[in-house]
């Protein structure tokens, strides 16, 4: 007589959709995320901790974190501006909107983190930096959002969007962070260092239709400008910036060779800037620093490219 087995198809886990109104919703959605979950949260609450997106989406299935409401967004508060990150994501292909970050030493945190997606994002009342894309971090837009009310512990390290490591961090992330994208993002005012900086060793960053409004940048550790260029290939086209008097601000955009063989190739088109007076530049590079130009606009007339531009 035969004796059959049978075999049962292994457990494939399913996608979940879970609303929080908690913080402890919330950290148990993310370490329990799986590729295409959607956590959603509640309108108008505040979310006070420290809140680490480790899990992994894929490129088809995104993990979503989102606000319930475009105009009462929830917010993600770190409790305190002197430590810690509100966001920290360590995995990939998120997809993150509608929500607000604020009252942490570090807004959001991208370490080896690729494809995550930030939209309808603001981030504010913040420590340090804003948003960092670090340790490699790649293929990741932040688009349609606000970062303002930087380095109100530390001017000097309070920038609104950056990309990659200082060459003395080397040893301890990975410097090649590529082909990440600022889109259509509102900085300012009080973001006290600049309002992208963009480190040597990272590549092929964009930034593009966005609005820096100068007041607040506080000229501590050289942050000088809108934007500080280091990295290799960078794009920056259709801006626009407002230096509103802030004497501290003395060029628009630079860029710098910081390690050799980086800080070259940057472009600048498009771009428009109101820099109250002829002195400041609007692309300034440094010995060994290379970049091209087209189509700027100043007002009122005055000083526009120094150094290596073509």
């Amino acid at each position: 007589m035969l004796s059959l087995t049978l075999f049962t198809a292994p457990t494939v886990s399913q996608a979940a959709s879970v609303t929080c109104s908690t913080a402890s919703c919330l950290t148990s959605a993310l370490a329990n995320a799986q590729p295409g979950d959607v956590i959603t949260l509640a309108a108008g609450v505040t979310f006070t901790g420290n809140f680490v997106a480790a899990k992994n989406g894929t490129a088809s299935a995104k993990i979503t974190i989102k606000g319930a409401s475009s105009t009462n967004k929830p917010i993600l508060n770190g409790g305190t501006t002197s430590s810690g990150y509100a966001l920290y994501i360590t995995g990939d292909h998120y997809d993150i909107r509608n929500v607000k970050v604020t009252n942490a030493k570090k807004g959001i945190m991208l370490d080896h983190a690729n494809y995550t997606w930030m939209e309808y994002v603001d981030v504010y009342s913040i420590g340090e930096e804003g948003v960092h894309y670090r340790d490699g971090s790649s293929n990741n837009t932040i688009k349609n959002s606000t970062v303002s009310d930087t380095g109100k512990l530390n001017p000097e390290y309070g920038e609104g969007v950056y990309v990659g490591s200082d060459v003395g961090k080397w040893g301890s992330y990975i410097k090649e962070t590529k082909n990440n994208r600022i889109s259509s993002v509102t900085f300012g005012p009080n973001v006290r260092a600049e309002h992208v900086d963009i480190k040597e060793g990272s590549s092929g960053t964009t930034v593009e239709n966005c609005t820096f409004n100068g007041t607040g940048i506080a000229g501590a550790n050289y942050a000088d400008s809108f934007i500080d260029v280091k990295g290799n290939n960078d794009v920056i086209k259709n801006n626009v910036g407002y230096r509103n008097g802030n004497s501290k601000i003395v060029d628009a955009f630079q860029v710098h060779e910081r390690v050799s063989g980086w800080g070259q190739n940057a472009s600048f088109t498009g771009n428009t800037l109101y820099l109250d007076n002829a002195t400041p530049y609007v692309v300034n590079t440094d010995t060994g620093a290379t970049a091209t130009a087209s189509n700027n606009t100043r007002s009122p007339s005055g000083n526009m490219y120094k150094g290596s531009v073509n």
